[in-house]
């Protein structure tokens, strides 16, 4: 047999050879940043939000190369309870505006504004921070240095797209895991983007972020407006064409084809959800016996990628949760899936009232193991985590 390459690329973030089922998505968020180029202004800020593993990351990363391929500015960042969002920011805006001033001494004038701004910026989020443009760069009084995030925030990007608007570029700005970012950065985040969105002509700076399933309520707690703020999208599981196509077409590509009936079964088994589609797909391909892939090869491959996904994806947050957390998810995998109501929850574990079990709900959330879909139920937020489950030991 000919030794061909694996086309299949299984991990968190990396860019499949076939993004099936987001172009649509993708289209218009291109078309977003090509009228911000070409008009100097900006769009309704985005949300992507969905579980874990359906392909938020891979989006961002998409649309960082969609504002790479029109010479758009691009940062993105992954929040994080640990680190202040300022400070992450500050780093990745540093060597933005770094790289685009090193091209030409026209371009270090035109963006020495910016550049002073962000000097201003740094010295009040992160005095520590080691931050050189290769040139002396004073901060300019009075601009994102109050000390108030919101303020400092909108001024810093309002000086940042001003300058992007002189140079016929825009600046796109993602943030990734938004849910896990302080509640005082995200009150602060929402402000300085309502701030920049109510201009007259709103600089070209565009943002998007992207978390979990509860993101949209944990802005809104932030702050109230932020519901009419965000342009949210939701971002699911790839119905059966987009997941024929995520699995027929890399293979095809590579000099490759599938049974029909081995096909259809690698779409059941994949159950659309973006991670396993790519985690299957490689190992069925590693296991055929020749280029035409079989059902054989199939049950082979489904079989040691379930094994290597249980390892990857659910057994450490099982076994990072306590035993009463792991007694009240075991008491949501009854629910095969399906969001479960906290009154179910309470007769399973033998509860007296919801508040006997809102601790293990409000850890687990924070945890990010499961969020409430609506008032009164919890889900699961990693797609067959009630199937791994129910396969443990008691």
């Amino acid at each position: 047999m000919e030794y061909l390459l694996n086309p299949f690329k299984p991990g968190a973030g990396r860019i499949p050879p076939e993004l099936a089922g987001r172009a649509e998505l993708i289209g218009q968020y291109r078309r977003m940043l090509y009228q911000a180029r070409e008009t100097g202004e900006s769009d309704r800020p985005w949300i992507l939000t969905g579980l874990r593993g359906v392909g938020k990351t891979v989006l961002l990363n998409q649309l960082g190369a969609e504002a790479a391929d029109l010479k758009l500015l691009f940062i993105k960042v992954e929040a994080s309870n640990s680190t202040p969002l300022a400070s992450a920011l500050a780093k990745e805006l540093h060597l933005a505006l770094r790289r685009v001033m090193s091209t030409s001494d026209r371009a270090r004038t035109a963006w020495h504004a910016a550049a002073r701004a962000f000097r201003s910026f740094q010295l009040r989020v992160d005095p520590t921070g080691a931050y050189s443009f290769g040139v002396t760069i004073e901060p300019q009084p009075g601009v994102a240095d109050s000390g108030d995030l919101a303020v400092d925030l909108h001024e810093l990007l309002e000086r940042i797209g001003l300058a992007a608007r002189e140079q016929n570029t825009a600046l796109l700005l993602a943030v990734d895991e938004l849910q896990e970012a302080p509640a005082n950065d995200l009150a602060a985040l929402n402000r300085a983007l309502h701030g920049l969105g109510q201009a007259v002509s709103p600089v070209p700076v565009l943002f998007v972020g992207a978390g979990l399933p509860s993101l949209p309520a944990v802005l809104a707690d932030a702050t109230s407006y932020a519901e009419r703020l965000y342009d949210y999208r939701r971002i699911g599981l790839l119905d059966e064409q987009a997941t024929t196509d995520a699995l027929l077409l890399p293979v095809q590509a590579n000099g490759a084809d599938w049974a029909n009936e081995a096909l259809n079964e690698a779409v059941d088994a994949t159950g659309g959800y973006p991670y396993f589609i790519q985690a299957y797909g490689s190992y069925i391909w590693a296991s055929r016996a020749t280029n035409l892939i079989t059902l054989d090869d199939v049950e082979i491959g489904v079989e040691a990628a379930r094994a290597e996904v249980d390892r990857g994806l659910y057994q450490s947050r099982w076994e990072r949760a306590s035993a009463t957390q792991q007694a009240f998810m075991a008491a949501m995998a009854a629910d095969a899936g399906e969001p479960s109501s906290m009154a179910d929850l309470v007769v399973r574990l033998n509860k007296r009232s919801t508040t006997d079990i809102s601790v293990n709900r409000r850890d687990l959330i924070r945890r990010g193991l499961i969020f409430m879909p609506r008032r009164g139920s919890v889900a699961f937020t990693v797609p067959g985590m009630h199937d791994f489950i129910l396969r443990q030991e008691p």
